[in-house]
């Protein structure tokens, strides 16, 4: 009998034989979907410091000022450097008193009723930091106003903050001629930049520039150079924006970070109270390792190949994977393949031996701690790459996307626009900043290592306007393909692995020493695809690096951990505060989180030093941690809300 039979497309085809094998569960692999629904439009806005109410130990004041205003990004500095109970008041309220230690005031002008308080507060006891304030401070602050700005790129902390310099400030600062402040920093001339004054009972603190723009412009780079080729490689890249833009015999030192720690430093002077903070790392670690590894077409065995080493030294490690390119059929038959691998006893005949990675092997990855990321291509644009990229990963099956991203070839757009678009895909940690290239090449032909940067803390993107992105900047420090010949493209120092190794231990020895940071690390796949001897020289590289910082108690993390750990700080709080002179005492909450939060407390308050420290279950053990020149006491914190009593005695 014959039968009159329609064409079989090769979808139907493949199709069809899953179900007859009885494996239609491929559709838990992510089905087709044409058109895949776009992501949200906008990105939501990051959560914003709460109001005071009741006594602030820091208080912003917050201004509905004309842009560009950097008040916000303020509040996102005085975060990353962990001080708890940070709460927001508006400048209306600074007409009537107000319960705080320390007030933090940016470049507003003031009323008069404002100038009156403020002048109170600080007479009072209080303490006061004034970033480029309004010039009618001025006694308060102990300068006169020469009616004059001027530009300089160099900051010179005094040997007495204990920072790092000279430093970069990128900014116009208003001269001033001391009237009783002490200079605290200064410009290549002289000038006082960063003050301390002495005024009645209380300390104001002066920046004459805008400490905030200075600190997102030495992150960002030159917003004036966006879109501009300058860093000789082809493609616009991050790196193209500091071209020209950070001082090469600086780049050692994380300057924007030291800008930071000396406000930190201040506040702690100027403040009545010993003001608890958060430590930057968990589980008071010295610094620590940020893992990734891009992957481009790579099959199971490389990136097994990697994480081995990884967890060889109890790390995790996020893969960012670009999978070779396929239309609606390809990926049907890739999934074919995945399903038929899975099958007793003949798996690995039907699925091959050497795969792709499939959702089993991504569910596999994150179980044991890793995280698996889309590392998407934005040559044809921007919008049209992460939409393409984020449709193929999840007509894989490889969703939901993971919060954190690193784009193919570093490539940038605008000043943050990457950012603005990851937002709205959900992403909130981006490692594009990168160190490698000719950017960090010395005219001489020197190549050098450090902060591209200037940090190595996240914070989040903040806009021209002064407009914060909810993704934080996570910058790459310790790059293979800068060090190593990984892709022969001319542009690397030419490294063996040992010799790398050398490079990347030395930049984590003083981080250690001298400059706690999340250091991200970038090992490519790649070479464990293409082999010996490169893929022998990488894997020493990495696992004589990993082993340095294992030793050396610094945690070795995926982006994704290491993102939980950040929100999960800067969610935390501190509230019923009280202090008598001698005992302080508060409420800290924190939230769930795998890696460990550490509170910091003075070890010495005005004429006073911290006795015990003390929680609900008891008194609790304290270890020692210096920083920018002051010793702290660091504790412990569980989960949850705790009652913290400090003791200090003369």
């Amino acid at each position: 009998m014959h039968y009159l039979q329609r064409p079989v497309t090769r979808r139907a085809f493949l199709t069809s034989t899953l179900a007859a094998a009885g494996l239609g569960g491929i559709v838990a692999y992510g089905a087709e979907q044409w058109p895949l629904p776009a992501p949200t439009i906008s990105p939501s806005p990051p959560v914003s410091l709460a109001p005071a109410n009741g006594f602030a130990p820091l208080a912003l004041v917050t201004d509905p000022a004309p842009h560009p205003d950097f008040t916000a990004y303020l509040g996102e500095i005085l975060r990353a450097e962990g001080f708890l109970g940070l709460r927001q008041i508006s400048l209306r309220q600074l007409d009537r008193p107000i319960a705080a230690a320390v007030i933090v005031l940016g470049s507003t002008p003031l009323s008069l009723d404002s100038q009156g308080w403020l002048r109170q507060f600080v007479s009072a006891g209080g303490g006061l930091v004034a970033i480029r304030p309004d010039p009618a401070l001025a006694e308060v602050l102990g300068v006169r106003y020469l009616g004059a700005s001027q530009i300089d790129d160099t900051c010179n902390p005094a040997p007495i903050t204990g920072i790092a310099g000279p430093l970069q400030i990128h900014a116009v600062y208003d001269r001033v001629e001391l009237r009783g402040a002490e200079a605290l920093a200064t410009a290549s001339n002289g000038d006082p930049l960063v003050t301390i004054h002495r005024f009645g009972l209380g300390t104001a603190a002066l920046w004459t520039f805008d400490l905030a723009q200075t600190i997102a412009l030495i992150r960002q780079g030159n917003p004036a150079w966006a879109n501009q080729e300058r860093d000789l490689m082809e493609g616009l890249r991050a790196s193209d924006l500091f071209v020209g833009w950070i001082n090469l015999e600086r780049i050692a030192i994380p300057q924007a970070d030291e800008h930071q720690r000396l406000l930190s430093r201040v506040i702690d002077e100027i403040s009545p109270l010993p003001l608890p903070r958060l430590w930057y790392l968990p589980d008071n670690a010295p610094s620590a390792i940020i893992a990734t590894g891009d992957a481009h077409g790579s099959r199971v065995n490389h990136i097994e190949q990697l994480l081995a080493i990884v967890e060889q030294h109890g790390g995790t490690a996020s893969i960012y994977y670009t999978p070779p390119p396929a239309n609606a059929s390809g990926r049907l038959a890739r999934k074919l393949r995945w399903t038929l691998s899975r099958t007793p006893l003949i798996g690995s005949a039907l699925g091959g031996a050497d795969s792709l990675p499939g959702p089993h092997h991504v569910a596999a990855w994150r179980d044991r701690g890793h995280e698996f990321g889309m590392h998407p291509y934005i040559e044809d644009g921007l919008e049209e790459g992460y939409y393409r990229h984020w449709s193929e990963f999840l007509k894989l099956g490889y969703g939901p996307l993971p919060p954190t991203v690193r784009t193919h070839r570093i490539l940038w757009h605008g000043w943050v626009d990457n950012a603005i678009v990851q937002a709205r895909y959900g992403i909130r940690m981006n490692l594009d900043h990168y160190h490698s290239g000719p950017a960090v090449r010395k005219p001489d032909g020197t190549w050098t290592m450090g902060y591209l940067n200037g940090s190595g803390l996240p914070m989040r993107f903040v806009a021209e306007d002064g407009t914060i992105i909810d993704v934080y900047q996570q910058a790459t420090h310790l790059v293979d393909e800068h060090l190593m010949p990984v892709f022969q493209t001319g542009y690397d120092v030419g490294l063996d692995g040992a010799t790398a190794a050398n490079q990347t231990i030395g930049q984590i020895a003083a981080s250690i020493d001298r400059y706690p940071a999340a250091l991200g690390l970038q090992c490519h796949v790649d070479p464990f695809l293409i082999g010996d001897p490169i893929a022998g020289e990488v894997a020493h590289w990495l696992d004589t690096t990993l082993s340095y910082a294992a030793g050396a108690n610094m945690p070795i993390i995926a982006a994704e951990r290491w993102l939980r750990f950040i929100e999960a700080r800067n969610t935390s709080d501190l509230c019923n505060i009280e202090w008598n002179g001698q005992r302080l005492r508060g409420t800290i909450t924190t939230p769930s989180t795998p890696l460990p939060l550490t509170v910091l407390l003075p070890d010495k308050h005005r004429n006073a030093r911290l006795r015990t420290v003390t929680f609900a279950d008891g008194e609790a053990a304290t270890q020692r941690r210096e920083i920018a020149g002051r010793l702290y006491r660091v504790i412990r914190l569980t989960s949850g809300q705790q009652q913290l009593i400090a003791d200090y005695a003369s």
